[in-house]
């Protein structure tokens, strides 16, 4: 939702009432010009610094409510020995407080591994608000990693399909990548990149 639209659908009475008040106030001083004449400058002053910083604070806090609103994507980095060794891009994220936990099962659906091992920190970063390339829709983007101690691979595979699995790792990034179309369905691609440099920099 743009922000506009955002600030019409949920404060639609506000600025009606706003504006009634403001025009109100306009229309009596026209009619009534000596009112002016009443009102020390001080005071004039006083109350147009009030009412411009109370409306910035209003604007700060609607547009605080509306990125809070936004349809929230996590894109999931594994780091092994400082570079990438899976990444999943753009995946839907219900809030911040299940970015750790849909991280996790993120990576265990990628590796096929349910016991992934890593250390007992991690880092989750923000993004800021991006917009789709399909349909210029807007979205809050976040960055999370795991920061992994030993190289996944899948649960119940032959050794030959474990070591091939551990051999991609080792010299390359497996990656990720839904697909969002206009209908509202979701397709998922996977792709490998043969480098040793793969690492998602975040713009401070």
């Amino acid at each position: 939702m743009k922000f506009y639209r955002f600030i019409l659908n949920h404060y639609r009475v506000q600025i009606i009432l706003a504006g009634l008040i403001f025009g109100g106030m306009i229309y009596a001083s026209s009619v009534q010009p000596e009112w002016h004449n009443n009102i020390a400058w001080f005071e004039a002053i006083a109350g147009t610094g009030t009412l411009f910083f109370a409306f910035f604070l209003w604007i700060n806090g609607i547009s605080r409510e509306w990125e809070d609103n936004l349809p929230k994507r996590i894109t999931v980095q594994y780091q092994y020995q400082g570079r990438n060794v899976m990444v999943c891009y753009d995946a839907l994220l219900v809030s911040e407080s299940d970015a750790r936990t849909w991280a996790l099962q993120i990576g265990q659906q990628m590796s096929g591994c349910q016991r992934l091992k890593f250390e007992p920190f991690f880092n989750l970063q923000q993004r800021g608000i991006q917009k789709e390339k399909v349909s210029d829709k807007k979205y809050k983007a976040f960055v999370f990693t795991y920061y992994l101690t030993e190289l996944p691979v899948p649960d119940g595979a032959t050794s030959d399909k474990q070591d091939e699995f551990r051999k991609r790792l080792e010299n390359g990034c497996i990656e990720r990548y839904p697909e969002y179309h206009q209908d509202g369905s979701i397709s998922m691609t996977d792709g490998y990149v043969a480098s040793k440099n793969q690492k998602i920099i975040i713009s401070e």
